[in-house]
């Protein structure tokens, strides 16, 4: 599967998988049935309901309602309309920082030449390193599969737990963590892992929940994985 690579601010690369046509088209099939769907059922309440009379002007005015639909459902939910929620894809910046309102906008605005011109997007998705349609190409965006992603911290070639996008982190204080302190959870696990020696993994654990005045019942390996994966899960975001 192609991958994008993003790094955050954090000097943490992503690696995510890309959406594939299939995913990109289907969630489209589906917004543009809620779009369309809105657009009948809003004009039949109002015409028989309400017993109001539309006319041009009013048809124009909901239809336009309708086509914002996908453009709000970005905005306010993080990337994702209802189509790209049920096939688990997102729009994502690829310089790793939050896609801004404009940026949403571009896409939108261009979609009549994406979609519109049969074929052109899809040339462009499948042409371009990143999947990048028309709109993605200006706004500095592309849509990736939101599943298990890996995380590798540039600066220092740390490796990271995988963690997924629903990954409810334990310890808060997890984020505050700096690199040479996952280097050295890392190595005592190594150790422990390898050799048995399970001394210098005690005495790391008590430092750190001393340190980040952290309280927890958990056995020791198990609770130096949950910080790393907690570290991980907060680095990503």
């Amino acid at each position: 599967m192609q991958k994008v690579s993003i790094r955050t601010t954090q000097n943490v690369q992503l690696d995510y998988p890309l959406a594939g046509i299939a995913d990109r088209m289907l969630a489209y099939v589906i917004d543009l049935f809620i779009t369309i769907s809105f657009y009948l059922i809003a004009g039949l309440i109002i015409n028989q309901l309400l017993g109001l009379s539309l006319g041009l002007l009013g048809n124009s005015i909901l239809g336009i309602i309708a086509y914002l639909y996908r453009l709000v459902l970005e905005v306010l939910n993080n990337g994702q309309t209802i189509g790209k929620m049920v096939v688990q894809i997102k729009v994502v910046k690829l310089d790793g920082s939050q896609p801004s309102v404009a940026a949403y906008f571009l896409r939108w605005l261009l979609e009549p030449i994406d979609f519109g011109i049969t074929g052109l997007g899809i040339v462009f998705i499948i042409l371009t390193k990143n999947g990048q349609r028309i709109g993605d190409l200006i706004s500095g965006t592309t849509v990736i599969k939101i599943k298990t992603i890996e995380l590798t911290n540039v600066q220092n070639k740390i490796i990271m737990d995988k963690v997924d996008e629903d990954y409810q982190p334990v310890f808060i204080q997890a984020a505050e963590f700096k690199d040479s302190e996952i280097q050295l959870i890392k190595r005592s696990l190594s150790a422990f892992k390898n050799k048995a020696h399970k001394a210098p993994l005690l005495k790391l654990e008590n430092k750190i929940k001393e340190k980040y005045e952290i309280t927890s019942d958990m056995p020791t390996v198990r609770f130096m994985y949950t910080l790393l994966r907690d570290h991980a899960y907060y680095v990503s975001q």
